[in-house]
């Protein structure tokens, strides 16, 4: 039985909250806001729209400021289902999870994938069935698997960097990706990148633009120059969900929706 912390039930119900309203009228700004008065703020502070290419400008992003020793990585757990349950009201979804390393990535997926840990369970609770991977993993995931459970695809962000060696993979033509391609709607064509027959390229960043995953970034302030967003935009995320101790203040500022103090974590 995994039992939450009152300040950690208090950080999901911001969040639950911030997706329901969104859900309702697609306006994060206004849900942003909401959250803050219903928390008793009297002077909340503005939502700051993402203004990179292939994040949509209404679609939700926000910061969790929990510090050091807070439970991010459960609470990211729980995040997730929100995120699937509340903004896409869907079963099942892609889920993007990146770290700042391959030494936290390492210990992330193996925390997932075990079936004993506090963590899986979190995640099998918020989410249902779940396939945990790694990115070399997902290179080869069947659309029967994605469309069988909630996928969670651990990785760091430099794997979806274009110039590194992994990022190259997953943009590359891969046809273990064809059969995610067959019958997809014709509204939804434009969206994915094309090969150079100009069709849409079988390629793992197709699969996840069709696918809207719900981003979660650890340790969110390893991850906030203008590349990083870029590259996000890249997979078309239906929303961004940052965990940190140390929003960033400067160029894009996190939207903190919720902020745990050091006295609450004591």
């Amino acid at each position: 039985m995994i039992t939450l912390k009152p300040y950690q039930e208090r950080v999901l119900e911001s969040l639950r909250d911030f997706f329901r309203q969104c859900a309702q009228d697609g306006r994060p700004e206004a849900a942003f806001q909401a959250v803050q008065f219903g928390n008793g703020s009297t002077s909340p502070v503005p939502y700051i729209p993402v203004a990179v290419e292939g994040l949509a400008p209404r679609m939700p992003y926000v910061c969790l400021r929990v510090p050091t020793g807070g439970g991010k990585t459960l609470l990211a757990c729980y995040a997730a289902g929100l995120a699937m349950d509340q903004l896409m009201r869907a079963e099942r979804a892609v889920v993007l999870w990146l770290v700042p390393s391959n030494t936290i990535l390492d210990q992330t997926a193996d925390a997932l994938r075990d079936a004993r840990h506090p963590y899986r369970r979190a995640l099998e609770l918020a989410c249902g069935a779940v396939e945990v991977v790694t990115i070399e993993e997902a290179l080869r995931l069947s659309r029967a698997t994605v469309e069988g459970q909630t996928v969670v695809i651990v990785a760091t962000i430099q794997a979806f960097r274009v110039e590194d060696t992994t990022g190259r993979k997953v943009y590359d033509q891969n046809g273990a990706f064809s059969e995610h391609l067959l019958n997809v709607p014709a509204g939804r064509l434009a969206e994915l990148l094309p090969g150079a027959d100009g069709k849409p390229k079988p390629s793992l960043v197709n699969m996840l633009r069709l696918r809207r995953p719900i981003v979660i970034v650890d340790e969110a302030h390893n991850a906030r120059t203008d590349l990083s967003f870029s590259t996000l935009g890249s997979v078309l995320p239906s929303c961004i969900i940052e965990f940190t101790a140390t929003p960033a203040r400067q160029g894009t500022p996190s939207n903190v929706l919720h902020h745990v103090s050091a006295a609450e974590l004591k």
